[in-house]
This record gives C-alpha cells, sequence and structure tokens, in this order.
C-alpha cells in the first residue's frame, strides 16, 4: 500500500544530473504532499536573498498524497517557487491527469534547480529522467509544444507540461500549461520555468495504479454519493462548469465590472454558463472527477470561425470578459483560450488589461501611450493585440507586462489607485465590497490576490445550524458584517491547504459535496495509503503548513502592510446593484481578528508560543 507515497526526483538543470530519494512516511505523515511538501521544502531550502528568476531559485511539481490513486477527484498537482510577482512564494495547482501520469512512475516530486545554459525539455518515463533539447520547441505556443511533443510519443499515456512565449520573456504573471485548459495559472510559475531555460516536461506513465480494495471502493462509493448530493450545485458544475456562477454574482452585486467601476453588467446572460454551453462540443474530466466540470468548446460563426478551446472557468470569464467590459462570447472564448495559447494567467492578464482600459476612459494614457491601440471597453480586437504584446514584452504590452503594481509604477499620474491587487498579485473579479469574507480572503491570503488558497465557501454555502456547529458562530455568513469572519477565514485557509496537500480538486469536495468534513479524507488516506491520519490531525497539519508558509514570506520581506486592499474597496461605493454604497469596512480590525485566531501578534508575526505548540523546529 505504501508505493502511492513514491519517490523525490531532483533534477540539477545546470550539470544535467538527476537524483532520486524516496518520499517516505515520516515525511507523508508530516507534509501530505502537493502543497504541503512544496512550503516544507521552499522553507527549509529556498535562502531568503534568493532571486525569484535567479538559478537559485527552486521550482518543485508535486503531487498530493491521494493524487492518482482511486480517490474521486484526486487529479491535483501543485507548482511551487518563489513567485516573480509578489517576491513571496508563488503557488499554483493545475488538474487534469499530468499528476496522475507521474504518479503511476512513482514519482511524488520533481524539485528542480540551477538553470540549463540552452534551452532543454525533460522526458520522464519508467527508465527515468532524460534530457531533451528544447531549441526546437522554444518560441512555439504550448499548442504546438504539446502537438510535436505528443508526436513524438505516439500511442502512449503522454501529458506534457510547458509553457509559452511569456514564459520565455519571463512574464512574471506567466502560466504552466497541461493540455489546453489545465493552468498553473498564478503568480508566474511559468516565468520561474522559463527562467530556467526549461520548455517543457512529458511525461510518458500508465493510466492505473493498482486495483482498489473492497474498503476502498465503499469509501469512493460514499464519497462520491456525498458530491452528487450536493444538488443543485453539482448539476450545475456537472452541466454549465463553473461558468454557472456568473448570473448569481451579477445578481448580487459582486460582479467585477469595467475595473471595479459597477458590480453588474447589462448583457451578461451572453457570458454566463448557460450561453456558453452552446458552444460545448465535448465533455471532459480531469482524473477520477465524478463532476466532470470541463468542456472542449467550438466557435461556429464570426471571425474566429471553427476555433477549438476550452471553456473557460468563472474567474477567467470574469476577469477577461465584464472586468474589460467585454460581452460577446465568441471573443471572450477565443481570448481566454489565447491567453492560454501564449502563456499567460487569465485572472492576472484580464486584470491588466482591463486596468489600462480604465486608465484610457480616463485620459492618463492616450493612443500615443498605447502605439494607436484604442482601448475602449469591450474592445476584443484590441485587448487581443495587447496580449501578444505582453507575452513578447513588446510595445505598450512591455509596461503592462510587469502586471499592474508594476505598470503603475512605471505609469505613474495617479494610475496607482486603479491598480487591483495584493502582495503585487492581481485580485480575481469578484467585487470584495459584496462579501466580507471574501474582502478578508484576498487581504490575508499568502500568495496574494487570491480566492482558491483561501476557499471562504461556507459563508455562501452553509446551514445556520453547521455554521454554529464548526465556527462557533451563524455571523460568517452574514456578508456585510465583519463578525465571525476572523474564524471564518483561518478554518478555509487551513482547509484549503489540507486539500491541495492531499491533490484533491475544490470543486467537488469543498463547493459541491453536502456533507464535507475531514473524516471523509482521513478515511480514504487510511484506506489508500496505510496511513492513520484523523480530522484533527489532518488540521493540525494544515495549521504547520500555514505557518510555515507565513514564515517564508516574512524571511523574504512580507509585512504588516501587505495584508491591506485597494483604498478604493474601501472608500467608494458602487453605484449602483445590490450593493450599492456599501464599502470594505473595519478591514484592520478583521484582519487583527484573523491575526488573534491564528495565534499571530498585531504584526501578523507567529507568536513564540504558537510556533511552540506548531513544533515547527521539529519539523
Amino acid at each position: 500500500m505504501m508505493n502511492h507515497l513514491g519517490s523525490i526526483v531532483h533534477v540539477d538543470l545546470s550539470e544535467k544530473k538527476v537524483t532520486i530519494e524516496p518520499f517516505g512516511e515520516k515525511l507523508a505523515r508530516t507534509v501530505l504532499g502537493g502543497f504541503g511538501f512544496n512550503t516544507w521544502y521552499l522553507y527549509k531550502n529556498l535562502p531568503k536573498n534568493a532571486l525569484a528568476l535567479g538559478p537559485e531559485n527552486i521550482l518543485i511539481i508535486s503531487c498530493g498524497l491521494l493524487t492518482g490513486t482511486a480517490a474521486p477527484a484526486s487529479s491535483r498537482s501543485h507548482v511551487s517557487a518563489k513567485s516573480p510577482l509578489s517576491g513571496l512564494m508563488g503557488s499554483s495547482s493545475v488538474g487534469g491527469h499530468i499528476g496522475a501520469r507521474l504518479k503511476s512512475l512513482g514519482i511524488a516530486a520533481m524539485v528542480i534547480r540551477g538553470r540549463s545554459d540552452l534551452p532543454v525539455s525533460l522526458v520522464v518515463d519508467k527508465t527515468g529522467v532524460s534530457f531533451r533539447t528544447g531549441e526546437d520547441l522554444w518560441g512555439l505556443s504550448t499548442r504546438n509544444t504539446e502537438s510535436v511533443l505528443r508526436n513524438e510519443r505516439q500511442g502512449q499515456n503522454v501529458e506534457i507540461l510547458s509553457i509559452g512565449v511569456a514564459g520565455e520573456n519571463l512574464v512574471p504573471f506567466a502560466c504552466i500549461m497541461n493540455g489546453t485548459d489545465h493552468a498553473a495559472g498564478r503568480t508566474g510559475m511559468g516565468a520561474v520555468m522559463g527562467s530556467k531555460n526549461l520548455k517543457a516536461i512529458l511525461v510518458a506513465g500508465v493510466k492505473n495504479l493498482e486495483k482498489s480494495s473492497p474498503e476502498t471502493k465503499a469509501l469512493v462509493k460514499a464519497y462520491i454519493g456525498k458530491i452528487k448530493a450536493g444538488l443543485p450545485i453539482y448539476t450545475d458544475f456537472s452541466t454549465t462548469g463553473s461558468s454557472a456562477h456568473i448570473q448569481w454574482l451579477n445578481d448580487t452585486g459582486q460582479l467585477g465590472t469595467r475595473n471595479y467601476q459597477e458590480g453588474t453588467m447589462d448583457g451578461v446572460e451572453k457570458i454566463d454558463g448557460k450561453n456558453l454551453l452552446t458552444y460545448v462540443e465535448k465533455k471532459t474530466s480531469c482524473h477520477r472527477c465524478p463532476v466532470h466540470c470541463k468542456a472542449e468548446i467550438k466557435i461556429k460563426a464570426g471571425r474566429h470561425q471553427g476555433f477549438h478551446g476550452g471553456r473557460p472557468e468563472y474567474e477567467t470569464v470574469i476577469n477577461m470578459g465584464s472586468l474589460c467590459g467585454l460581452k460577446d462570447p465568441d471573443e471572450l472564448l477565443y481570448l481566454s483560450n489565447l491567453a492560454n495559447i501564449l502563456g499567460i494567467d487569465t485572472i492576472s492578464t484580464g486584470s491588466i488589461i482591463a486596468f489600462a482600459m480604465e486608465l484610457y476612459e480616463r485620459g492618463i494614457i492616450t493612443t500615443q501611450d498605447t502605439g494607436g491601440l484604442a482601448l475602449t471597453w469591450g474592445n476584443a480586437q484590441a485587448m487581443e493585440a495587447l496580449m501578444h504584446q505582453i507575452a513578447l514584452r513588446k510595445g505598450f504590452g512591455k509596461i503592462l507586462s510587469l502586471g499592474v503594481k508594476g505598470a503603475a509604477s512605471v505609469i505613474g499620474k495617479g494610475s496607482e489607485q486603479y491598480a487591483y491587487h495584493t502582495k503585487g498579485v492581481e485580485i480575481y473579479g469578484s467585487d470584495p465590497r459584496g462579501s466580507q469574507a471574501i474582502a478578508l480572503s484576498y487581504t490575508v491570503s499568502l500568495r496574494g490576490g487570491d480566492f482558491t488558497s483561501v476557499y471562504p465557501i461556507p459563508a455562501f454555502r452553509y446551514t445556520q445550524e453547521k455554521a454554529q456547529k464548526e465556527f462557533g458562530t451563524t455571523a460568517i455568513m452574514e456578508p456585510h458584517i465583519i463578525d465571525g469572519k476572523g474564524i471564518l477565514v483561518r478554518g478555509c485557509l487551513l482547509t484549503s491547504a489540507i486539500i491541495d496537500s492531499l491533490g484533491l480538486c475544490k470543486v467537488p469536495t469543498l463547493s459541491i459535496m453536502a456533507d464535507f468534513t475531514l473524516e471523509n479524507e482521513s478515511d480514504l488516506i487510511r484506506a489508500i495509503t496505510g496511513l492513520e491520519l484523523s480530522a484533527q490531525e489532518l488540521f493540525y497539519r494544515g495549521e504547520q503548513l500555514i505557518n510555515m508558509e507565513k514564515l517564508f514570506n516574512l524571511a523574504h520581506g512580507a509585512s504588516l502592510e501587505n495584508d491591506n486592499l485597494p483604498g478604493l474597496f474601501q472608500e467608494k461605493g458602487l453605484p449602483h446593484g445590490p450593493v450599492k454604497g456599501l464599502l470594505v469596512e473595519d478591514l484592520s480590525v478583521m484582519v487583527q481578528d484573523f491575526y488573534t485566531v491564528m495565534g499571530w501578534d498585531e504584526a501578523g508575526i507567529p507568536t513564540g508560543e504558537t510556533l511552540k505548540r506548531l513544533k515547527l523546529e521539529e519539523i
């Protein structure tokens, strides 16, 4: 049973050397895998003076403890390094089948150091890890890179991680792609990969690890039953994907529109999941997923007629759609896929374009600055041109390729107030003025302007009875008051860390499942790996890992000032819609409440008592 733990593969790109060590039961019990392993390894091994785009940075790609097993939705792998966007710990989760292929070869993690003198790719198969030239691939899109490598391994179970031209050009929000639409999107992991002259990683594995025991089969069946009992959300995700929530965000006034000038958009139904369903050619699925929220799409008319791609997630629909004033579904589908092809994060890309469009609207920049591009709201052709410029770091795109924080510092003229980020990382387009839970999540997320690393779903889904039982208060469900948000965000942050360390997808587990408890995961871990880890111990591990990440960030320059939101959200209410006039109020009070329940001092530093209780020195 313990063969599910696998090995750690160390790759030195400078020396072209590969070494292997066992993942080991003690390590698995302590850090689990995925996010947990990456966080622990970087915390222990990366010097605080390491440059994010220097050869000394360490890029880690790892499977969760349950990745690639019979566990439902066990598709996720985690990619981590020091982020070129924030300067803090960067991390991103990727689905699809890459993790399952790695695990099938007995690989739990790949730790990549150094920098190749010439472009290189890695080939991972049953014979080991070998080096393949990447010079013939350099300059290719992610799609073309994947096509070339797949043709070399026809008939094999191949999965590929690759960067596009944005990663090659070290755009700090470049992503790493697996297939058409699975991205390790956030915090610039593609730029780190590009800085190492590493174009792609090809993994030729097998489909199944081993047959499940009767106990595992019974637990899996029960787990899937709990997911499918999460109606009507299960049906929504299974049918229309996460973009099913676009209309709801609009109805509640939380749909980031025209760079957060509005919380609703007329014509939003054109880019809602129900309308995007008309473009679906085939539903697809990640490893062992009972939801099947992914889909292949085809544009049937217009200037992109015949274009094939993946259906975008709702974060992409917001940031590249309503946030930019774009409501043409053909253009949205094309541009969201173009971002994947170029290898740039859709959330950051949409944010930076929306930022530029607002500056253009306000006259802070003109066509003289943009090279003739009229950056009017919803101008899809201008968006397309900017995306190519950003990925190539040419024209006005060279400035925008710095991200909103960096671009604002170059442009000046008061543009800083329209640059929406936390810790240098662009926020996804749900307006925090509509939810204090979202506001606090953005603020204290350790990887920057992010929802998924906290995932405060209980604020929207729990019954009052469950909220009272789990958090000791029903206030977590009140969107416009600050009470209870500290304890809510703490619980969600630690739970999210555990799910990311196990390699499970948060859609079935946290968004859909009718009765989520960590006892479910504890049972699966025991049946599949043989490790005895109670729900209480898992939660404790999550707390250890989050505090490690916090200590890493502090060592690399984070401070109390980083835990804040852009001023507009705290100073100016929305002019229309259900949350008209509301602000993110008393944010500093919520932050201090969060620090208190985390066992951190007023500056956000873990106290000596907390460190002693968590035994971090022993780890």
